[in-house]
């Protein structure tokens, strides 16, 4: 066996091995607090954000834009299309949906939003993948913002890829942006009462909603 004339410790080998830092030059500090204010954000009762661009916006979100969203923009326009989802013939959908056993994809799309304004994030994933994966556009349009403003855009980008496919364009289905509810109805905390949570061995925790749901859904929804 023929060895190299010169031999590397370890430490040599791991020095190479390093990466250059691309990062040198950036402001690590005005990140994270941007950051810090982004979750904050996201974690406080969503009837309490308010801004001036979310009062004033007229157009939606488009998923056929190859730009990456706007992350705060993105938030805006999910929380404007679950209010649009527990609207007018709502609580119908979630009596179906609790009736057929949670197998309605338009029940299932009005319980996402609903756990979504209630701050269950994970929740209203759950529920929106299951309506997307049983076809339901807006339900894909949201996972599409939700994954968009949680800056997982790899996640975004196929729920754009679908949307794109199926031409979906939000105007034509929501109307004007402008026109859209930007708070929540003023009771969105007590829904928390009316779910249960099942446990699934793969899955995990599934929150269900109740039959008396139904009920307190109408009394959301009464004030828009």
């Amino acid at each position: 066996m023929t060895l190299l004339p010169d031999h590397h410790t370890i430490d040599d080998l791991l020095a190479k091995a390093r990466t250059r830092n691309r990062y040198a030059a950036y402001d690590m500090a005005t990140a994270e607090n941007r950051l810090r204010a982004r979750q904050a954000a996201r974690h406080r009762p969503p009837r309490q954000r308010t801004s001036d661009t979310a009062l004033t916006r007229t157009e939606w979100t488009p998923p056929d834009n190859e730009r990456t969203p706007d992350a705060d923009r993105a938030w805006w326009d999910l929380n404007a299309v679950c209010l649009l989802a527990i609207g007018p013939d709502a609580d119908r959908h979630l009596g179906g949906f609790i009736t057929s056993q949670y197998a309605d994809k338009a029940g299932a799309l009005v319980f996402a939003c609903l756990l979504h304004l209630a701050d269950d994030s994970s929740g209203a994933r759950f529920w929106w993948r299951f309506a997307a994966g049983a076809g339901h556009q807006v339900a894909e349009y949201c996972l599409f913002l939700e994954h968009a403003h949680s800056g997982e855009y790899h996640d975004a980008d196929y729920w754009r890829t679908q949307l794109v496919r199926r031409h979906f364009e939000p105007a034509i289905l929501f109307g004007d942006r402008s026109t859209v509810p930007v708070l929540c109805p003023p009771c969105m905390e007590q829904i928390h009462s009316h779910i249960t949570h099942r446990h699934h061995s793969e899955i995990g925790t599934i929150p269900l909603p109740q039959a008396a749901l139904v009920t307190q859904l109408r009394t959301l929804t009464s004030p828009l």
